[in-house]
C-alpha cells in the first residue's frame, strides 16, 4: 500500500468537517465514489435521513426521565411513572441495543440525507465485509483531552442515573413520603448535568476535521480498495477467487451508528455469514483488535472467531482488547455474536485527540495507515489460503 497516497487521503478528507448530512460529508462521499469508480468499481448509495448530531437524542431521553421526579413531586406520579418508563426503555434501545429509533425519528424532523457507499469485488463464497465511517463529528466539553479519560465514568454515571430515577419513581407509588420524591430529584442530578453539556455542545461546539476518527479508517479502506483492483495475480487472485470482498464506507455513524443500521438492515444473513471488520481511529498509537465492544453491556463476537482472532493477533504482534467506549459500526455485528471485530489504534489506553479539535491531520501517523491495511488484509489471506483455519466456525 501506499503510504503517501494513504496520508493524502486523510488531508484531503479533513480539509473540512464531515458532519451527518452537511455539505462537507457529501463532499467526502463524492471523493471516495469518484476514487472507487476510477478503479474500475460499481458503486451503489444508500441514502437515509439523519438528523445532524446525536445530542437531540439524548436530549430527548435525559429529560424525559430527569422531569419524572419533578412531576412526582407535583402528585402527578402517574405521567412521571409513563415518561421515566418511556425514557428508560429508550435508553436501553438507542445506548445498548443499538436499534437508532428515535435518532431515526430525529433524522425524519431534520430532513437531512446521508449515505452509505457500498462496493464489492471477489466472487468467491466466503464473505468479508470492511467498514469505515467518513463522517465526522462535533466537538464537546466532555472531550476536551484534559477530561476525556472520565468518559466512561460520565456514561455510567448517567446509566445509573436513570435507573435509579425509575426505581424511585416506582416506589413512589407504595411509599408516600416526600424524602422518596426529594431523592428521585437528587438522583437525576447526573442527567440535568448531561442535558446542558449536550445543549452547550449545540450552541457552542464545532464539528472537528476528523483526520484520525475517521479520515484514517477511510484512507485504510481505500488503500485497500486499490490493491485488491489491481490484484491480477498469487494470493490476492486466490483471495478474490475464494471471497466476496464488500467495501462499506458508512455515513452518520457519528449520531448513533445509523449508516451500519441500514446497511445490515434486510441483510441479516450477509451480516451472520460473514467475518466482519471495522477500521476506526487507526491513525495514531498502538493498533489492535477487538474482540467485545460497549458500555454498560459488554457484547463479544462469536467465540470461535474471537479464539482464531486471537492467535492471529498474537502472530502478527499486535493485541486484542475489549473496548467499553463508546459504540463502534462492528459492536450491534457483537451483539448479534456475528463473527466482528474493530481494527483500532489507542495511546495510553486512550484514542488520540477523540472527537476533538486537535484531531487534524499532522496527528495521523502515515505507518500506521500501512500497518492497519497489512493486517487487514493479512487476516483475509490467513482465512482463505493460509495455514490458519476458523476451527468450528461454520463456513459463510
Amino acid at each position: 500500500m501506499r503510504v503517501r497516497v494513504l496520508y493524502d487521503h486523510v488531508v484531503i478528507l479533513s480539509s473540512n468537517h464531515r458532519g451527518a448530512g452537511t455539505s462537507g460529508e457529501q463532499r467526502a462521499r463524492d471523493y471516495i465514489v469518484r476514487f472507487l469508480e476510477d478503479l474500475g468499481y460499481k458503486v451503489e448509495l444508500q441514502f437515509f435521513p439523519t438528523p445532524p448530531t446525536f445530542s437531540y437524542t439524548y436530549i430527548t431521553v435525559f429529560s424525559l426521565i430527569a422531569i419524572a421526579p419533578l412531576l412526582v413531586l407535583l402528585k402527578l406520579k402517574l405521567g412521571a411513572l409513563i415518561l421515566a418508563l418511556t425514557g428508560f426503555i429508550l435508553l436501553l434501545v438507542e445506548e445498548e441495543l443499538y436499534i437508532p429509533i428515535l435518532t431515526r425519528m430525529w433524522g425524519i424532523l431534520w430532513r437531512r440525507r446521508s449515505a452509505n457507499i457500498i462496493a464489492r469485488i471477489g466472487g468467491g463464497s466466503l464473505q468479508f465485509i470492511l467498514i469505515a465511517h467518513y463522517d465526522s463529528t462535533k466537538a464537546a466539553s466532555v472531550f476536551n483531552p484534559k477530561r476525556v479519560r472520565f468518559l466512561r465514568s460520565i456514561l455510567i454515571l448517567n446509566f445509573a442515573s436513570a435507573l435509579l430515577c425509575l426505581i424511585l419513581v416506582v416506589v413512589s407509588f407504595f411509599i408516600n413520603n416526600s424524602y422518596i420524591s426529594y431523592l428521585a430529584l437528587i438522583t437525576s442530578t447526573p442527567l440535568w448535568f448531561s442535558i446542558l453539556s449536550l445543549i452547550h455542545r449545540e450552541l457552542f461546539h464545532e464539528y472537528v476535521p476528523g483526520a484520525n476518527d475517521n479520515a484514517s479508517g477511510v484512507a485504510v479502506l481505500l488503500g485497500l480498495a486499490e490493491v485488491l483492483a489491481k490484484g491480477s495475480g498469487g494470493l490476492l487472485k486466490e483471495l478474490l477467487d475464494k471471497a466476496t470482498v464488500h467495501l462499506v464506507f458508512t455515513g452518520a455513524e457519528e449520531v448513533g451508528l445509523l449508516g451500519s443500521h441500514w446497511f445490515f438492515r434486510g441483510r441479516e444473513e450477509l451480516g451472520r455469514g460473514s467475518i466482519i471488520i471495522n477500521i476506526d481511529n487507526p491513525g495514531a498509537g498502538d493498533i489492535v483488535f477487538t474482540e467485545c465492544e460497549g458500555v454498560i453491556v459488554t457484547w463479544c463476537s462469536e467465540d470461535s472467531f474471537r479464539m482464531w482472532l486471537r492467535s492471529y493477533a498474537s502472530n502478527v504482534g499486535v493485541k486484542t482488547i475489549s473496548y467499553k467506549l463508546l459504540p463502534t459500526d462492528a459492536t450491534p455485528a457483537m451483539m448479534r455474536r456475528w463473527r466482528a471485530t474493530s481494527l483500532m489504534s489507542f495511546y495510553n489506553g486512550l484514542i488520540r485527540n477523540y472527537h476533538w479539535y486537535t484531531d487534524t491531520p499532522e496527528h495521523v501517523n502515515p505507518h500506521n495507515l500501512e500497518k492497519a491495511g497489512e493486517l487487514v488484509l493479512r487476516l483475509m489471506l490467513n482465512v482463505v489460503v493460509g495455514e490458519q483455519v476458523l476451527t468450528g466456525v461454520p463456513p459463510a
